[in-house]
This record gives structure tokens, sequence and C-alpha cells, in this order.
């Protein structure tokens, strides 16, 4: 392999890659691997964790770095990027790690295993929620008397659509929540 040239442009150098040049993918990631390590490293994640992230990044980047509209925004399409799959492979392995350390639940009291399962498959559900969906009906369920005003402002929503997206997202939750249910019959 050759020395990576770093006078190439962001533009050529996606174009290059986008064409399949080896050659171009190695400087790409050779001029940015420092940007995208030091994400998850700044997050706390294990070593192992921030190779994971560095090569999911990278992956994700040889699919869709063709679909990049603007080349000059390359950096800043790696930090959200980076920021995602570190956000992501960081609660998944706390996940795991939560898993690992629970109790089993053969001794528990069926009524309350049952209830504990429900629960988990609710929090899954929400977890599959777009954003706006999940942000909405936790701030509406977390409150006794919720105050629309409020809840319209911290969401950047119209107070009188509220209502009509609280419902769209319950039966989008509704929808998971079943369908969780039936893959794991």
């Amino acid at each position: 392999m050759t020395r990576p040239r770093t006078d190439q442009s962001d533009e050529h150098l996606i174009a290059a890659c986008v064409a399949g040049e080896g050659d171009a993918w190695s400087e790409l990631v050779h001029r940015y691997a420092r940007l995208v390590a030091s994400i998850p490293a700044r997050s706390g994640l294990s070593p192992d964790l921030r190779d994971e992230v560095f090569q999911s990044v990278w992956t994700i980047a040889v699919k869709h770095l063709g679909s990049l509209r603007d080349h000059r925004s390359l950096p800043a399409w790696l930090i959200r990027t980076t920021q995602r799959e570190t956000w992501r492979i960081g609660r998944e392995a706390k996940r795991a790690r939560d898993i690992a350390h629970q109790e089993p639940l053969a001794w528990a009291d069926p009524e309350e295993a049952d209830l504990l399962e429900n629960r988990q498959r609710m929090r899954d559900a929400l977890e599959r929620l777009d954003n706006r969906c999940r942000d909405l009906l936790l701030v509406l369920f977390r409150e006794d008397q919720p105050d629309y005003d409020r809840i319209a402002e911290s969401l950047g929503m119209p107070r009188g659509s509220i209502g009509p997206t609280r419902g769209r997202c319950l039966d989008k939750l509704r929808t998971i929540y079943t369908r969780t249910d039936v893959t794991r019959a």
C-alpha cells in the first residue's frame, strides 16, 4: 500500500472512494482516523468497544459515502455518525452487562415474573420508537397532570398537535409491543 497523499480534497477523495479506489479509502481513513477515534475514547468506552465503533463508522461510510450531498460536510457527517455509533454500541454493551448480572426469575412469583417481562417488553418497544414519539410519551406519562404548554415548548411542537401526535405514537407503540410479543413466542 502506498503512503497516503494528503494533497487531495475531500471531494476528490470521495469520488475516488466511490469509484472503488483502495488508495483513496486508505487516505480518507488516515485523514479522519483521529477524529473518528477521539469520540468513543472521550465517551469512556473500553478499547474493544472503541475499535467496534471505529469499524462500524467506516462500514457505514462505505455504504453511504456516495449519497453524501455536500462533500464539505464529511467531517460533520463523520462526527454525527461516530456519536450515534458510540451511543448505540455503548447502550448495547450496557444492556448485555445488565442481562449478564440479572438474577434468574425461576424463584420469583409467576405473576411478578410476567409483570417484569411485560415491563421489559414495554421498555424495548419504547426504545424502538422514533425519538419524537418516545420523548412525547415519556413526558406525558411521567406527569399526573401534564402541562401541554410546557410540553409543547420543551419538545418544540405546537400545543394543538400534542393530542393527535400522542394518539399516533401510542398506535406505533402498540404495534411494536404486539410484534415484540409475537417474535418472542
